[in-house]
């Protein structure tokens, strides 16, 4: 469950929202969740075997740059943060901070796109939407985890 937890954690700073946790190591956490996200893909789009060749490479990539990106956004999320704070903060600081926050986000989306792109033709139909739902349910139960972990009293 604490394996899942971390996992799940990180795919959650990956898809861009900011939770306050101090961060574990990295290319650990960046293997499992690259694990779990195959593992599960085959499982719940239930792709055949040569399928499932040809969308792991692509699944590698996608959570690779997935990380390199969440973690650009995170520290222009912090940057803004102080940037706000700190009252000798100039306008243009706080706009070209603004504007890589907004970059970082955008970067997240054509990820995400050239994903679901790739992966595409690769896919019949039923397995794309699969593909898209199964995307949705686990960043669902990542947050479901989390708030479980934040507050196990209120779970019972």
């Amino acid at each position: 469950m604490k394996r899942h937890l971390k996992v799940f954690v990180f795919l959650i700073l990956a898809r861009g929202i900011d939770i306050s946790a101090q961060r574990p190591q990295p290319l650990k956490i960046e293997a499992d969740v690259l694990d779990y996200y195959v593992a599960e893909f085959h499982s719940v789009v239930k792709t055949n075997p040569d399928q499932f060749t040809k969308v792991r490479s692509v699944i590698k990539d996608y959570i690779e740059n997935r990380f390199e990106i969440s973690a650009r956004r995170l520290e222009m999320l912090q940057q803004l943060r102080l940037l706000i704070q700190r009252p000798k903060s100039t306008d243009e600081e706080i706009l070209r901070a603004t504007s890589e926050f907004d970059k970082a986000d955008a970067d997240l989306q054509a990820n995400q796109v050239k994903f679901l792109t790739t992966v595409a033709p690769l896919l019949n139909p039923r397995q794309q939407a699969r593909v898209r739902i199964f995307q949705q349910v686990a960043d669902r139960r990542l947050l479901q985890m989390i708030n479980t972990a934040r507050n196990p009293e209120g779970q019972k």
